[in-house]
Formats: C-alpha cells, structure tokens, sequence
C-alpha cells in the first residue's frame, strides 16, 4: 500500500474525489463508503477525504450534487417499483385465484403466511418426513417409560416412607425398653 499523502490537494485530486462521492450517491451509496474509495485512489485516508469535501469541495459541485440524488432518488423509485409486483406475485400465485387488487398487500401476506403454515407439513421432503415421523415413534417410546419410571417412583416413595414410619416405632418402643441396669434389677426383684 502506498504511503499516506499529507501534501497540499490538487485541482486533479479534488476532481477525482467529487466524482467519487457523487457517482456513490447517485448510486445510492454512502459517503463513508465514498471517502473510503477515495482514500484508496488517492492514497489519502478517508477522514482526510471526508474533511476535503466537506470543507471545500462540495460548494463547488453544488449543481451536480442535486443531479446526483435526483439520479439516487429516481433509482430507488425504480428498484421499489420493481420489487413490489415481485412481492405481489408471490403471495397472489399462493394465496387465493382472486384478484391481487382486490384485498391489501398486508391481508394477501398474511392469508399467504397461514397458508405456509397450515401447510407446511405436506410440503417437506421425503427424508424429513420420515425423520420426523421416527422421532414421533421415539418421543412416543421414551413418554411411556417416563410414565412407568414416575409409577415405580411413586411406589418406592410410599415404601420408604412406611419404612420410616416402621423405624420411627421400633426407635420409641427402644426408649421405652428399661436399660442394662434396670434390667438387671426387674430380675433381682423378681426373684
């Protein structure tokens, strides 16, 4: 890459510069992205770009500025116009036999959108089908063992609990059992 130039502008290099913005704008482009290509031809960075034709250049292309975004804006009436018969197409090829000028746009996209989803399944490819069909069978395999494992939990749950209640008994009839001591001395009494 050439090394950035920090001399004086020159009458040529102002010239190359206009024509660079304005071909971007009548394009539809940005700026940045003009001064960026700028700096690139004329070894100058965009910043640079940018303040040259905001300080001094552009009052000198003031008329060809206008024809610039007149070029823009009829551009981007052209490409809007020839985007929404392509949207209408869709949607009325999908939608309903009736006229497209009968309804809205938004009403045709959302009859079109409802349709896609009432619809989807019938449209998926064999293999997908398929697919999801062997996951269904799974899903449906794997829910019955869910459901037998939750009823083996339930009753491991009861039996254990009846197991601490069994404990919970013999644990207050051992306290109310005499001790070592206390037995020993039933025994010398009941003799």
């Amino acid at each position: 890459m050439p090394s950035i130039r920090q001399d004086a502008w020159s009458h040529t290099e102002d010239v190359r510069l206009a024509e660079t913005i304005l071909r971007h704008i009548g394009e539809g482009s940005t700026q940045l992205a003009a001064f960026k290509e700028a700096g690139s031809l004329l070894s100058r960075t965009p910043a640079a770009c940018g303040f040259r034709w905001n300080s001094a250049v552009r009052r000198q292309f003031e008329k060809e500025m206008k024809e610039a975004k007149e070029r823009r804006r009829a551009y981007k009436k052209r490409k809007k116009a020839a985007k929404i018969p392509e949207q209408a197409e869709i949607v009325s090829e999908s939608a309903s036999p009736e006229p497209a000028v009968a309804e809205p746009f938004i009403d045709q996209t959302i009859r079109f959108l409802n349709r896609l989803k009432t619809d989807s399944g019938a449209s998926l490819p064999h293999d997908v089908k398929i697919q999801l069909e062997r996951l269904k069978s799974e899903n449906r395999v794997l829910d019955e063992a869910y459901r037998r494992l939750e009823k083996e939990y339930s009753g491991l749950k009861k039996n254990y609990e009846s197991l601490l209640n069994v404990l919970e008994i013999v644990d207050q009839a051992r306290a109310k059992m005499p001790r070592g001591e206390e037995r020993a001395e039933i025994k010398d009494q009941a003799r």
